[in-house]
């Protein structure tokens, strides 16, 4: 105990002294957090040695940042942004993961460990994103922020994915049963979810007329270690159950009352985060991959311009500037990524890559603190210097995209019920992965209760089976009243209400998005199932079909542009063609 108090005092002294060096060199209270945590910690002046401490202090950090993230998301604002956030932070892990591990190939570095960089490098952090932008007043009031977040927390859900599967190296039980688990526990975590959202409301209310104002705090505090705990409990990232759990107090009226009441714990633990995340850093490795360390900063700005750019510009319809922003604002590499090397570096890989990952993370977090400001100029110059060739194909797709989202923003028969079969799709969806993935778990329970013995076994195997089919039957029939919906919403948008070359515009882009995602995600099978590393022509010959895919569908749009009208017809129901 006495060493932990120790550890604790100078984590809280020194974050006194990194606020203080932030502020005399004008930059966020993050980097001179970060900065202080890199010489106090056991790879430097060693004045911290408790790794428990730091861990945990990372962890609760983590926590109480996202449930104060969640505080901002009430339900229908998750809803309106999943499925965009999905695609573009897919996409975004995608394209960077494929980028580097290509070029880690080229550079002579084993199959393996050029995938772990691949995944490392492909996460931003949400912890460090808010926090800078927050202090540098860049955060509240701007347009891409919700989607940004949204785009994070996909990215943390992927992290939980990669975290699952790299643990699975350790133990005997093989990665289809631990996907098992993972369909399992999210399943459970969404149930509790919709339970809570639906009657905490009542609860809240209750404790609050026969309590005092002090409760809220209480209140707030055990929501949030409540969902965390459940999280964990699961096998999921108590970050995750903050998040949620922030999220549900939104749903609240008196949600300004508990932003007020938590503040003061939100501030000390985030500050020491920051500290902690800093004394991880390894300055000795700094020195000893100086050459590598460089060659990663350099590939994660371009890699960065690259993906969030050009996929923010293509399917969030932001400006020029706010692609640029985006793309400077998610530099930092995310703190999963040091989870992930945490559990990579036990499969002596031949490197020390928590250092190495823990320094990218500080340099990284420097580069988007000292560069964010610049984003206007950034994007002036680059756009300055980009010839309008290279942009008038993507800036029709820009286009063509944000008219389909303006009018699946509008409230009417169509979008409502595209929205409800995509829900319904869902949900059935899941049920019927979480049938499949608990079945062996579902006998067991009937079997301790006695039922197994009552129905033969065949007969509840085949009763599981048959309510899968059927669920997935289900899916099928929602998923093609969902594509029949759209066909009709995208004939909307056309001033020629042409549903033939709708449905060609839809399947052409349905087609040319799957062949590209599974190009760029097909390494990371390679990588699971095999070591032929000549399979890996099969990605490249995939992104060659997508492109050319591609270039047909730049063309019907560019058809549909030059016969657009500009302004938004009026709705009308059509009948299938």
């Amino acid at each position: 105990m006495e060493q932990e108090l120790i550890s604790l005092g100078i984590l809280f002294f020194f974050a006194v002294v990194g606020g203080v060096i932030a502020t005399r060199i004008k930059q966020p209270a993050v980097i001179g957090l970060l900065l202080v945590g890199s010489i106090i910690g056991p790879n430097a002046l060693n004045f911290v040695k408790d790794l428990n401490i730091i861990n945990m202090m990372i962890e609760f950090g983590t926590i109480l940042l996202l449930f104060v993230i969640g505080l901002e998301f009430v339900v229908p604002k998750l809803v309106k942004i999943g499925f965009k956030a999905m695609l573009i932070g897919s996409l975004k892990i995608g394209i960077i993961f494929f980028m580097a591990y290509e070029i880690f190939l080229l550079l002579g570095i084993a199959p393996k460990l050029a995938a772990i960089f691949g995944i490392i490098l492909s996460l931003s952090s949400t912890v460090v994103i808010i926090k800078i932008l927050e202090s540098k007043g860049l955060y509240h009031g701007r347009r891409e922020m919700p989607l940004l977040i949204g785009i994070l927390l996909i990215e943390d859900l992927i992290a939980i994915v990669v975290l699952t599967f790299l643990s699975s190296s350790q133990t005997s039980a093989s990665a289809a049963s631990l996907l098992e688990n993972l369909v399992i526990s999210i399943t459970f975590l969404v149930i509790a979810y919709i339970i809570t959202l639906k009657f905490i409301s009542y609860a809240v209310q209750w404790f609050i007329r026969y309590s005092s104002d002090e409760v809220i705090t209480f209140i707030a505090l055990g929501i949030c270690i409540g969902f965390s705990y459940l999280a964990h409990f699961l096998g999921l990232p108590p970050s995750i159950g903050a998040f949620l759990a922030g999220s549900i107090i939104a749903s609240l009226e008196e949600v300004k009352l508990f932003e007020q009441a938590i503040k003061p714990f939100t501030l000390t633990f985030i500050s020491l985060f920051f500290i902690s995340i800093g004394t991880m850093v390894n300055l000795a490795s700094l020195q000893s991959n100086l050459l590598l360390i460089c060659f990663i900063t350099i590939f994660i700005l371009v890699s960065r311009l690259f993906s969030v750019g050009v996929i923010s510009y293509l399917f969030a319809n932001f400006t020029k500037e706010q692609t640029i922003f985006s793309s400077i604002a998610m530099v930092p590499v995310s703190e999963f990524s040091l989870l992930i090397a945490q559990q990579a570096g036990k499969l002596n890989l031949g490197i020390d890559i928590v250092s190495l990952t823990a320094s990218i993370i500080f340099i990284t977090a420097l580069i988007m603190s000292f560069s964010i400001n610049y984003y206007p100029k950034v994007s002036s110059i680059l756009y300055s210097n980009t010839s309008n060739k290279w942009i008038a194909g993507p800036e029709s797709i820009s286009k063509y995209i944000k008219l389909l989202f303006d009018a699946l923003n509008t409230e009417n028969y169509e979008t409502s019920k595209l929205k409800k079969s995509f829900f319904r799709t869902s949900i059935y969806l899941l049920l019927a992965l979480f049938i499949a993935a608990a079945w062996k778990k579902l006998l067991i329970i009937l079997s301790e209760y006695g039922l197994v013995g009552a129905w033969p076994d065949y007969a509840i195997r085949s009763a599981l089976v048959l309510v899968t089919l059927y669920l997935l039957y289900q899916v099928y029939i929602k998923a093609k009243e969902m594509y029949n919906t759209l066909v009709i919403i995208i004939a909307n948008i056309d001033s020629h209400r042409d549903i033939k070359n709708s449905r060609y515009i839809l399947n052409m882009s349905v087609v040319t998005l799957g062949l590209f995602v599974i190009a760029i995600f097909l390494p990371a099978l390679i990588i699971i199932y095999t070591n032929m590393i000549w399979l890996n022509i099969i990605p490249f010959i995939l992104l060659g079909i997508s492109f050319i895919q591609l270039r047909r569908v730049t063309s019907a749009i560019s058809n549909f542009h030059s016969k657009q009208t500009l302004t938004f017809p009026k709705y009308k129901k059509y009948e299938q063609a």
